[in-house]
Formats: structure tokens, sequence, C-alpha cells
């Protein structure tokens, strides 16, 4: 026999039990289990991992990271909603009275410089309830 273990349990105790699409079949003397010596189908864990890291930190596509690791993008999705439906929903919503501005409007209203924000700017250092925090940047007030 070769040497081979059992994909459910990992018993090495197992015997012959026909073949299946060409292949030795064996049956699994502890739990039953019927298998080949085939090598496991589907990504390493610790690929899938960094896949949902990819997708969730990095902003990495879904698509993208399909045709890196050679499989579906519904592959890529479910392996999202999994860990998704893992993360327990955390109830401490952070409410801030400072809004943080973003600096789209100088794309909007046309940049009249090559550099810096046009002006000084006061930083506000704001600690959040949940354990971040955020920095509010705005503009000086003038006089």
């Amino acid at each position: 026999m070769t040497k081979n273990c059992c994909k459910k349990c990992g018993s090495i105790k197992y015997v012959k039990n026909g073949f299946v699409r060409g292949l030795q079949r064996y049956r699994c003397q502890e739990c039953g289990c019927n298998f080949t010596n085939t090598k496991r189908r589907g990504i390493h864990p610790a690929l899938r991992a960094f896949g949902i890291v990819l997708y969730g930190m990095c902003g990495v596509s879904m698509y993208k990271i399909a045709k890196l690791f050679g499989v579906s993008d519904v592959a890529i999705l479910k392996w999202v909603r999994k860990e998704a439906d893992l993360i327990e929903d955390s109830h401490s919503h952070a409410e801030s009275k400072i809004v943080m501005i973003d600096e789209m409007w100088h794309f909007v209203n046309g940049k009249k410089r090559k550099f810096g924000s046009g002006g000084p700017l006061t930083a506000y250092h704001v600690d959040l309830s949940d354990g971040n925090w955020a920095l509010v940047a705005i503009h000086a007030a003038k006089g």
C-alpha cells in the first residue's frame, strides 16, 4: 500500500475499497470515509487568508485576486462572505461633532498651486470610542 492517510480524520488504518475514475479507492477503518490517493482540492488556507486581506485592507478587486490565485471570482466572494459571517457585530458606534473634510474641492474648483493645501491648516486629533482615532484638518480661521 502507498503511504497514505485518511483525508477526514488523518488515520493510517485503511483498506482498499475498489476503483473510482481509474484510481484506487480506500476506506478508513476509523471513520469509514472513502478517499483516493490524490492531493487535496482547493486553495491553501494561508493563501485564502491572504486573498481576504488583499480584498479587505488593500482594496484589490475580487476579479484580480481570482486571476492571481487561479480560482473563480465567485470563490473569492464566498471566502469574503464566510469571513464576514464570522465577525461579530459590534454595537459601539463612534459619534463625532467634527466632520472630516475631503480634499476633493481641489479638483472640483481647480487647484491653483502645484503643491500644498493653499493655506494654513488646523489639525484636531479625535479619539473614537471604538479605539480608533481620526485626524481632522481644516483651514485656520481668518483674522
